[in-house]
């Protein structure tokens, strides 16, 4: 694979072990995944509550389906891309970098335009871009992302804006707002572009060294250079809004008039184009607010927009559409700055201690009849010392802890101890789960 190394060495270096992971992707342990299950979880059931169909696509498709789709020119085909190498052969696939143009393939290829209209999918999973590491960027990061099919109307726009952000008061955050633009359509860009290129001409040295390149090849993306210098000369520079047809204009009115219907935080921003050569029409990213208002350096967590011209593009017939993508790491960024408190129901309440060989299999039989009622636990099967045990649940900071010895095995009972004032009763096993759904609930748990 190309453009891909291990912390071990960017240049291939002599590699030594133990390893870490490969620079620009994390582990993600099992103290982080509460945060991983509530943002997917709820996302799943959410926008299946909107009727968006789940999709999935593999992670690796044709390198030919991303140079037409996402832009031959754009920083993602030129610079972000992991190319996989046939054995004996060039290059042919690439590691997706974005799921919209692997969704809109599938479209045409299963025969999607002829579903009721409109057509909501969404995906959930990694993308992978070779960017360099740094905080909020990842080589391997992680999307919920949502397509609506067959509508060029702009509520469909606002809706998708409107889901995302009651998705994101679901999920308690309140700290965000929407910046958003129009970009029109390809063809009246052009007189827009040519004066956009001299007035970057004019200010060519104080341009970082991408932004020379992309006045040549892509200069729309001038507009979204966060270097300083390229920033005050985006600042000074015509506004697209000011040169689109009547007709956008007026679907992107519409569209803000419905946002501020629906009250969802917004602000237009001319500067705002995104990174991908699809995008037409509206254009969108959720930002923390408080960052905006201080000036800070804006990390938006979501973001999307409308496409109306990739599905033919990419050999199907004319489809309008709009989409969006969010983060999820920097969306648990998100969660954890605003504070936002995770209840968990996997934290385990019981501990299940047993002392000889029959014990052990009866102890398996107790954790099976957990499990069918809900009830987590904690064990350790393979120790013999119950004291070890004991202070392992008392390390784990359980309520209660089941003890079955050999007595217990034949009596068929189970010992609960209190590991707060270390109590003990006798509990039958016909009435242990019974015994303990009673004192978890008046626990409160």
């Amino acid at each position: 694979m190309s453009n891909k190394a291990g912390k071990s060495g960017e240049a291939g270096g002599k590699v030594q072990f133990p390893l870490s992971s490969p620079r620009g992707t994390q582990d993600i342990l099992p103290q982080e995944q509460k945060y991983w299950e509530y943002v997917i979880e709820n996302a799943r059931s959410f926008l299946r509550g909107w009727y968006f169909q789940p999709i999935d696509t593999p992670i690796f498709e044709e390198t030919a389906l991303f140079a037409r789709g996402v832009g031959e020119e754009t920083d993602i085909v030129t610079k972000e891309m992991f190319e996989l190498k046939n054995r004996g052969q060039g290059a042919h696939y690439s590691l997706r970098p974005e799921p919209t143009a692997p969704i809109a393939r599938a479209f045409i290829e299963h025969g999607m335009r002829t579903w009721p209209r409109p057509i909501k999918l969404f995906t959930i999973g990694p993308v992978f871009r070779y960017e360099r590491p740094q905080a909020g960027r990842w080589r391997q990061l992680h999307q919920i992302d949502m397509e609506i099919f067959g509508s060029s109307a702009p509520i469909t726009d606002a809706q998708l804006i409107y889901v995302m952000h009651l998705f994101f008061k679901s999920l308690g955050l309140e700290d965000y707002h929407v910046l958003i633009n129009a970009l029109g359509e390809p063809a009246e860009r052009k007189p827009y572009l040519k004066l956009l290129k001299e007035h970057y001409r004019r200010n060519r040295s104080k341009l970082c060294r991408d932004c020379k390149i992309r006045l040549v090849k892509n200069p729309l993306r001038l507009l979204d250079c966060k270097e300083e210098k390229c920033q005050q000369v985006a600042n000074t520079a015509p506004r697209l809004l000011e040169y689109l047809s009547e007709a956008s204009r007026a679907h992107f009115e519409a569209t803000l008039g419905m946002l501020e219907t629906l009250q969802v935080p917004h602000q237009v921003t001319p500067g705002l184009v995104r990174g991908l050569d699809y995008y037409t029409h509206t254009v969108f990213e959720f930002v923390p607010k408080t960052l905006s208002e201080s000036g800070g350096q804006q990390s938006s967590f979501a973001g999307g927009g409308r496409y109306n011209g990739l599905v033919k593009e990419l050999g199907g017939r004319d489809m309008p559409a709009v989409g969006s993508g969010i983060g999820i790491e920097r969306l648990i960024d998100r969660i954890k700055a605003e504070g936002i408190e995770l209840t968990t129901t996997d934290k385990p309440h019981i501990f299940v201690a047993q002392l000889g060989d029959a014990a052990k299999l009866v102890a398996l039989e107790v954790m099976k009849e957990l499990r069918e009622a809900d009830i987590p636990f904690a064990e350790s099967i393979f120790r013999d010392g119950m004291q070890m045990q004991l202070k392992l649940a008392d390390r784990l900071q359980v309520q209660w802890a089941l003890i079955i010895g050999q007595k217990e095995v034949l009596d068929k009972t189970v010992i609960l101890r209190n590991m707060e004032s270390g109590m003990q009763e006798v509990v039958t096993r016909e009435k242990l789960v019974d015994e303990l759904q009673k004192r978890l609930s008046i626990a409160g748990v």
